[in-house]
């Protein structure tokens, strides 16, 4: 099982590792910009379309 802190687009608070954001590079016809979303680090990452191992 794949976890969140095991993706490249995890990054941990410095406060408490664990938790953290994911954080996705999105481009669309105008711009490029980044979506955040506020994860656990040990969330199950098996079913995560963007997941990336590190």
């Amino acid at each position: 099982m794949a976890s969140c802190s095991e993706c490249k687009n995890f990054f941990p608070l410095e406060d408490d590792p664990t938790l953290g954001d994911c954080v996705q590079r999105v481009v669309d016809p105008r711009q490029a910009y980044y979506k955040a979303k506020p994860v656990e680090a040990e969330m199950d990452a098996s079913k995560c379309s963007s997941f990336q191992k590190k």
